[in-house]
């Protein structure tokens, strides 16, 4: 059981990696780093259940905090905006690391340190409420940000995977056979979301889309698919403003952009409409990703008459 727990991580660090070229050229590099972490721990933990059970406290200290670093991604995604980004792994995503970990395994190490425990460094982990809804808060604030993409399924699967790495340490299921039932259980099905979120992952295209309005409209999708509906909504919360300028009626959202009436706009005021939301989106994502990502959905340089908004 245990090696096929192994087997499964290391598809899981395969389909991981595939992702990287996914997220070459953008801000999102630092979430997939945390992921390759969370990796790392998962692995190691499953090596120290393999070893018996003279790891076993090891292993579950391990296990916890794998789940933890597993909920960083997400996270690293919602501050992932030039500049800030640093300061946002530094003051937000560290932080939350050591709040997380400190009732569990920090508690135990400063308790042996100071002399206050006699005991074994690391014991049984045995999560408390307070320790289980606070993590279970990170995961929903993290994954709701990709729930409504296309990567909403996986996202889910994923979650539920986690759910059940976690759930034997809460004490809910008898430990031995079943809790590592259950564990397999959820590796597999993190390992599968991986895998699959891997291999969707987005590509930099060869050549822009001749058509410029699908050109913006797969730019678009390409970079709501990669940094899911908060900075999606944001990014096009400051479209709109540069669209409610003009004529046209014009609204970017989630699915691309859209006419009030699409019968009475005529091809000049949607060629206007798309040259100025085109023009405003190569200004805003400059703070998210290359230059490189950029000209490979819309081609190099800025529509004539471009001019920088206000940023986010």
């Amino acid at each position: 059981m245990h090696v096929v727990t192994i087997a499964a991580l290391v598809a899981a660090a395969y389909g991981w990696w595939r992702g990287r070229a996914a997220v070459a050229g953008t801000t999102l590099l630092s979430a997939w780093r945390w992921g390759v972490s969370a990796i790392v721990l998962s692995l190691a933990a499953a090596v120290a259940e393999l070893l018996g059970t003279t790891f076993r406290s090891v292993a579950d200290h391990l296990w916890y905090a794998s789940c933890v670093l597993w909920v960083c991604p997400a996270v690293a995604v919602l501050g992932a905006r030039r500049p800030g980004s640093g300061a946002w792994g530094a003051f937000v995503m560290i932080p939350l690391v050591l709040v997380l970990e400190w009732p569990v395994t920090g508690v135990a190490v400063a308790g042996r340190v100071s002399g206050v425990s006699s005991g074994p460094l690391l014991q049984n982990v045995h999560l408390d409420w307070p320790e289980l809804v606070a993590w279970l808060v990170v995961l929903v604030l993290g994954t709701g940000n990709y729930v409504l993409t296309r990567r909403g399924g996986v996202v889910l699967a994923g979650v539920g995977g986690l759910v059940a790495i976690l759930w034997p340490l809460t004490g809910a299921i008898p430990t031995g056979t079943w809790g590592e039932f259950t564990r397999l259980g959820g590796v597999l099905l993190l390992s599968g979301a991986l895998w699959r979120a891997g291999r969707s992952g987005t590509v930099v295209r060869s050549e822009p889309d001749p058509d410029f309005r699908e050109r913006l409209d797969k730019a678009w999708d390409d970079f709501y698919q990669a940094y899911g509906l908060v900075w999606a909504a944001r990014v096009g919360n400051r479209v709109n403003e540069e669209l409610a300028r003009i004529e046209g009626d014009a609204v970017l959202g989630p699915a691309g952009m859209a006419f009030a009436d699409e019968e009475t706009v005529v091809a000049e005021q949607r060629v206007v409409v798309y040259e100025r939301a085109e023009s405003t989106l190569r200004w805003l994502w400059a703070r998210f990703v290359d230059d490189d990502w950029i000209e490979s959905r819309l081609g190099p340089g800025a529509p004539l008459g471009a001019k920088e908004p206000r940023g986010l």
